[in-house]
């Protein structure tokens, strides 16, 4: 690895995948590689450099985690007791899960709660604690500890309870005792202190003309701080903290951040489910194999933090663009690969051409957030994906034109032609996990997600409320 391979793969992929701009840092165990390519924004024609601060979006989560870990190494807080137990005001709309939900389901996905955004409230309401009084409103996708779904509201809880036990806001802890302790000083989780900052925002692709044009807005409710909504910086500082993940809680600058234990407990799979699972996960971080990672979305962004603990190989690669995973692989696939001789990207499966019974799969499947149909026509299956709310420019509100589902084995499909709530590629994966009594799929997963089958009477308000 040289450092002018990198800036060469980056400006490639960048001008390849028409993404305005990209940064990206790497580490082989030895030393970092960093490079910028692009404009950080197409209205301004600003340039992005290795100091340009980027979303980070949901690799927040890690952050989150990390902050509730040193709580637990200092005695503070349990994973394994109650949340209800530290937060008397905590509640969901199901008492007896309200009880059940642990400190450890809040930050592995595993309390089952709805509610993965909600719209935004006026701006000087917009506040994580009001964010947490919201959800007691909510339903539940699965029961606590039955499953696995991302869950944005668990770690935004998570959020609160540390600050709530810290008796310091959210903001501060993720500042001092991450981003100060560590040495990286171009980060921030406050969007006025971003404005100190060269900074980025996000861009969507526009259909009809081929161009980047830039996101409406910057950040996604501002009271989902923890789970991703405002946090930005550069490449090179999150790898920093990729890398005292690596180096089992020591800092490149010395400074211990959590304990050894501490930071392998993160990378490890979370205690085993009785239930379906999106994928899989340990304490903040999701996992892939010998891999541990995260990605992260917002508004006209994409990006990824991934790392090999084993050869202590580290890769971020931070977008402007919604369309950026493209650029995102060119650049992560390659140096991974002979590293450590892992495809972090592999294709998906290649259709079977077997016969499957649509009656088992056929209906609709929603959260708060999103709506999947999936229709028998002419003894085929097709599947068609919208928003309830505006969450991007490019959130489709209404039903699009449904695409073909192809078998590829295990009640899993490809849906080309992707027109999706998450666009990042141009081909979805749908799987349909846990058979009723009937064999009836109770789950459809996308991405990350579990979308429960909505019941007949709430197909009968949806038909209403159209």
């Amino acid at each position: 690895m040289h450092q002018a391979d990198l800036q060469a793969a980056l400006d490639a992929a960048c001008e390849t995948h028409n993404v305005p701009g990209a940064s990206a840092a790497l580490f082989d165990g030895e030393r970092a590689y960093l490079a910028a390519s692009g404009i950080a924004n197409v209205t301004t024609g600003i340039e992005v450099t290795p100091d340009t601060l980027m979303h980070i979006g949901s690799i927040t989560k890690v952050i989150n985690a990390t902050i509730l870990m040193q709580l637990v190494e200092d005695g503070a807080v349990s994973l394994a007791r109650p949340v209800a137990e530290y937060l008397p005001g905590f509640r969901v709309r199901d008492a007896d899960a309200t009880h059940a939900i642990t400190v450890e389901m809040l930050v592995d996905h595993t309390s089952g709660m709805d509610g993965d955004l909600l719209p935004g409230l006026r701006h000087d309401e917009e506040t994580i604690d009001r964010t947490f009084q919201r959800f007691a409103d909510l339903d539940l996708i699965h029961e606590p500890g039955h499953g696995r779904s991302y869950c944005n509201p668990g770690t935004v809880i998570a959020g609160y309870l540390a600050q709530e036990i810290a008796g310091r806001s959210w903001y501060d802890l993720a500042t001092e005792s991450i981003f100060q302790a560590l040495g990286m000083d171009h980060a921030a989780v406050l969007p006025e202190a971003a404005l100190l900052y060269r900074t980025s925002v996000g861009h969507f692709l526009d259909p009809t003309t081929g161009t980047c044009r830039r996101s409406s807005h910057v950040f996604l409710p501002l009271g989902y701080a923890p789970a991703g909504s405002t946090a930005m910086m550069t490449a090179n500082d999150l790898l920093t903290f990729i890398r005292t993940h690596l180096a089992d809680g020591v800092a490149p600058n010395g400074r211990r951040m959590l304990t050894a234990d501490g930071a392998a407990r993160m990378r490890q799979r979370s205690a085993p489910k009785n239930g379906p699972e999106a994928f899989d996960s340990g304490i903040g971080w999701r996992r892939n194999g010998q891999l541990v990672l995260h990605g992260g979305g917002g508004p006209g962004i994409v990006s990824l933090a991934i790392a090999h603990p084993a050869s202590h190989t580290a890769a971020v690669v931070l977008t402007n663009a919604e369309h950026g995973q493209a650029v995102i692989a060119d650049v992560i696939r390659p140096f991974l690969t002979a590293r450590a001789g892992i495809d972090a990207f592999p294709p998906l499966p290649a259709p079977t051409g077997e016969a499957v019974d649509p009656a088992l799969y056929a209906g609709i499947y929603r959260s708060i957030n999103t709506v999947h149909e999936v229709e028998e026509r002419d003894g085929s299956l097709t599947w068609s994906s919208y928003s309830t709310q505006q969450y991007y420019d490019s959130s489709p509100m209404r039903k699009p034109d449904p695409t073909p589902l192809i078998a590829v084995g295990a009640h899993r499909f490809r849906a080309d032609s992707r027109v999706s709530t998450m666009p990042t590629s141009d081909t979805a994966l749908i799987s349909f996990v846990e058979p009723d009594a009937r064999g009836r799929m109770k789950f459809l997963v996308e991405n990350l997600w579990l979308f429960p089958r909505a019941t007949e009477v709430e197909r009968s308000e949806m038909r209403s409320a159209s």
